[in-house]
């Protein structure tokens, strides 16, 4: 069932139920108010027969009843009126009356049935007579069916005539949400733009703006993606060229030229293993991936896990670690994305300082946050090249090795859990890289 139908059903459903209450309510309180006022009349024609009877002059027959008509008597048209003696002779009627006598059941209303006729009648005592009014109650029926109708088709015609505007309402209303299918129907699959509807009404302003941030949010993922594609493209074809290259070497050579190709090769592939892994991490940091079922770790286990992933790095031994975490604190990142980001800090560190140097890991709590200080004693870095350290792929023209992710991936670590990475040059020469990460408040 469409909307505008349903709108339809339970408007117009609601209305046409209160409409017929009220309208039973009214017609039944307007047909007592017309028998009230029915018997009124036969109430009030007796009382004035009764006067008008006082006045005559003649005596009245008392051995045959005389008609008058309603015009002598001074009653409405549609009434019967009969005088009898207390003894039950008629002794005035008017036309059409029936000849029984009416006043046998006493004073006030009732109902009587003569022949196959009923009469609601009205009977008043003055002095030695008996004064009854009546009329037919077919008669009272069709004058109220007659008024009733005349009340209902009012009420009938506002009814349909509120239920068709109710429909042209509804599709009015509606018409906001036409234009914004009409709109999204006419758009090409890759039109991500913000949709713009103009004379939006309130109620759909947030539909619409949680439109836009899916679509947003679908462009950003887009995005990613072929970001990533770029990048994987970028990354491995310089190690794939490299490597298809000397195994053609080893395979056109022998001895040590061949066994030195294989070694080019094998260093290829590590290169590519390690960008591809390093890649893949930023991607998923980028991503929306929940890294939570991680779980946290501690400042000591994220340094101790860090180190031990630099076991093999040439020069890891000279890394110095200063801790002066006087307690165990919790850091409020996944285990696996802080390990990393200290990790690509101390191997940039190992990568380009002097063989000879020391690489200085500093570990403290710093306004509620966990420092991790990486100092080294390489050539360091410039203002500009600062600026530019945290891009992808960006190495500087003396490096040799290296992805140019590492920086990166710990950017944008920081980004995604509130935290903060500061480049500057150290106090003795090289790079001072400060990594501040938000601590677990449980």
């Amino acid at each position: 069932m469409s909307l505008r139908n349903r709108l339809l059903l339970i408007l117009g459903g609601t209305f046409i139920v209160l409409w017929s209450l009220a309208a039973l309510w009214l017609l039944g309180d307007l047909r007592r108010e017309m028998t009230v006022a029915l018997d009124e009349r036969l109430a009030s024609s007796a009382r004035m027969v009764a006067g008008l009877l006082g006045q005559l002059p003649q005596p009245l027959p008392t051995h045959q009843a005389s008609p008058f008509s309603t015009i002598e008597l001074g009653l409405q048209s549609g009434l019967v009126c009969q005088v009898s003696s207390l003894r039950g002779e008629v002794l005035v009627h008017t036309p059409n009356m029936p000849q029984a006598t009416l006043a046998e059941h006493g004073e006030g209303f009732h109902e009587v049935s003569i022949g196959n006729e009923r009469w609601r009648s009205f009977t008043l005592k003055r002095q030695h007579l008996w004064v009854t009014t009546a009329d037919r109650i077919d008669e009272r029926e069709t004058l109220q069916t007659a008024i009733l109708i005349a009340a209902a088709l009012p009420v009938a015609f506002a009814l349909f005539g509120s239920l068709l505007l109710i429909w042209f309402g509804i599709g009015r209303g509606l018409s906001p949400l036409q234009r914004l299918r009409e709109l999204l129907a006419q758009r090409d699959a890759e039109d991500l733009q913000p949709v713009h509807v103009q004379d939006l009404p309130k109620d759909l302003q947030p539909l619409v703006a949680t439109l836009n941030q899916l679509f947003a949010r679908i462009c950003a993922a887009l995005e990613r993606e072929r970001r990533f594609t770029n990048d994987a493209a970028h990354e491995l074809r310089t190690p794939l060229t490299a490597i298809k290259t000397h195994l053609q070497v080893a395979q056109m050579s022998s001895g040590d030229c061949a066994q030195h190709a294989l070694q080019q090769a094998e260093t290829a592939v590590d290169r590519m293993h390690n960008g591809l892994e390093q890649l893949l991490l930023l991607a998923r940091v980028e991503s929306t991936q929940d890294f939570d079922k991680d779980g946290q770790v501690s400042a000591q286990t994220l340094a101790r896990h860090a180190l031990a992933d630099l076991i093999g790095v040439p020069g890891y031994q000279r890394i110095d670690v200063i801790n002066e975490l006087t307690e165990e604190v919790y850091v409020a990142v996944p285990e696996s994305l802080a390990v990393a980001s200290l990790r690509n800090l101390l191997d940039n560190a190992l990568r380009y300082s002097p063989v000879d140097s020391r690489v200085e890991l500093y570990m403290a709590v710093d306004n509620q946050r966990l420092l991790l200080r990486v100092r080294d004693a390489g050539a360091g870095l410039t203002e500009a090249h600062i600026e530019q350290a945290k891009q992808r792929f960006w190495r500087t023209s003396s490096a040799q090795s290296g992805s140019g992710l590492g920086l990166a991936i710990v950017q944008a670590v920081t980004e995604r859990y509130g935290g903060e990475l500061h480049l500057q040059a150290a106090p003795t020469g090289g790079l001072d890289a400060a990594l501040y990460l938000p601590l677990s408040q449980s």
